[in-house]
């Protein structure tokens, strides 16, 4: 995008300088929303931006929950009565999937948004247009920012965390008098007696989309390994497919599962939504997600009074720690290509002040990532409180890993696919530990 000349920003300054200024306070003439309520300080602040130049910050997110997006979209309004001159225009996508793909072809056009959400794992492919944030105010409060550094830069900075969990129904445990599983034969073992009684499908999958089946070959070879530098230092590494080796142990756990008919009779020709709903009717007795998932079976149900969770049992036995996969997620990030780098700044420290943040976070019903701002989510609280684990944090790889899984179009959840389709770890996994020596020594 070109920036405007020096001299077309004089002359806007100098016509200003003469223009007579009418004030048009309560109007929602710009989107904010009529429900709210500005402060003595966000009056002035109003006040004071409307004799500058109307600007229109262009913002994209994903989610798959549509209440949130719809909450997301009016919350952004708000900002026009904090800044009058400035519009945030909120571009939502369901799938996160779709959205990398748009976001990627725009960024050959230089066509960003102004503000960005993005993966942790995304940071690397997208650095080289986005703007540092460091010096922030608000980085020193948020608690997982330094986590995903590059080269000692912040560049995103993560909205939400969440544990992932398995979710279950109480009643159908109850009924077949099934107690929950803290390890992963303990696991294996409780779906195949759901499976064997007939009655329940023992785990919904919804493998159609390929994306649910992280909680497995995306998550688990980085448990395996027990350090959350793992994908960083497999970029060290010319075969990490080999045997014996965190990632082709942790598949030969997976493959496990999957040739277990756990799933269903066609794991891969349903969809996330029609798995979910499996679940939420009680057709299905088990289904694993982030705790993101709680408040979207509650709005199918009108209840959570038969929903209950675990960690994901990724342990071989009792003897190991049970370690509990944190993730961290939504980071929102300024492109360097934006025209409206102040602005979006501006915009920034607004929404990541604890007023405005709160009610973020309990929108989305997850676990906080900044301090002084605590979650209100009595779901969550409970379950921590009943379960005592390790927390573990998701870590992507770094810039090495990132561009040999580039190269060889490394795609854990399609591998995923296959493997429930019946295809052999072990005719999997030496074929790209050859994509990856190759792919690691081309530089």
């Amino acid at each position: 995008m070109k920036r405007k000349s020096k001299v077309t920003l004089l002359l806007t300054a100098m016509l200003a300088s003469f223009t007579v200024i009418t004030a048009c306070g309560g109007s929602n003439e710009q989107g904010a929303s009529s429900s709210s309520s500005p402060s003595p300080a966000a009056s002035q602040s109003a006040s004071s931006s409307a004799n500058k130049e109307k600007v229109t910050l262009k913002m994209a997110i994903w989610d798959v929950n549509n209440d949130f997006l719809t909450y997301l979209d009016e919350k952004v309004k708000e900002y026009t009565a904090v800044a009058s001159n400035v519009k945030v225009e909120l571009e939502t996508f369901k799938s996160d999937g779709d959205y990398l793909q748009a976001m990627k072809v725009r960024a050959t056009g230089n066509e960003l948004p102004d503000i960005m959400g993005l993966k942790p794992n995304w940071l690397h492919d997208f650095q080289e247009q986005l703007l540092p944030l460091d010096g922030e105010a608000y980085l020193a409060k948020n608690k997982y920012a330094d986590k995903f550094a590059i080269d000692g830069k912040v560049y995103a900075v993560p909205m939400m965390a969440f544990p992932e969990l398995v979710y279950y129904h109480p009643s159908i445990f109850q009924e077949l008098n099934l107690q929950v599983p803290t390890t992963w034969p303990q696991f294996v073992d409780v779906l195949t007696k759901i499976k064997d009684n007939s009655k329940y499908i023992p785990y919904a999958m919804g493998g159609k989309d390929a994306w649910p089946d992280y909680p497995f070959n995306e998550f688990l070879p980085q448990i395996v390994s027990g350090s959350e530098s793992y994908l960083s230092d497999m970029a060290k590494d010319d075969q990490p497919f080999s045997e014996g080796k965190p990632f082709h142990k942790a598949y030969k756990q997976i493959e496990q599962l999957y040739s277990s008919n756990v799933m269903g009779p066609d794991p891969l020709g349903i969809s996330w939504d029609q798995a979910t709903d499996l679940f939420s009717s009680k057709q299905a007795a088990v289904v694993a997600a982030g705790s993101w998932f709680a408040p979207t079976y509650e709005s199918k149900v009108g209840n959570i009074d038969d929903l209950a969770a675990f960690p994901m049992p990724y342990r071989e036995s009792e003897n190991e720690p049970l370690k509990l996969m944190m993730f961290t997620d939504h980071f929102y990030g300024i492109t360097n290509g934006s025209d409206h780098q102040d602005e979006a700044k501006a915009f920034l420290t607004w929404f990541f002040s604890p007023d405005v943040y709160q009610t973020y976070i309990d929108a989305q019903k997850l676990v906080s990532t900044f301090e002084g701002v605590e979650s209100n989510v009595p779901f969550l609280n409970a379950f921590f409180a009943s379960n005592k684990n390790e927390s573990f944090s998701y870590i992507p790889g770094d810039a090495e890993y990132t561009r040999i899984t580039n190269a060889i179009q490394l795609d854990v959840k399609a591998i995923g696919q296959d493997m429930m389709a019946g295809k052999k770890v072990d005719d999997i996994l030496p074929d790209l530990n050859d994509k990856w020596a190759k792919a690691k020594a081309s530089k």
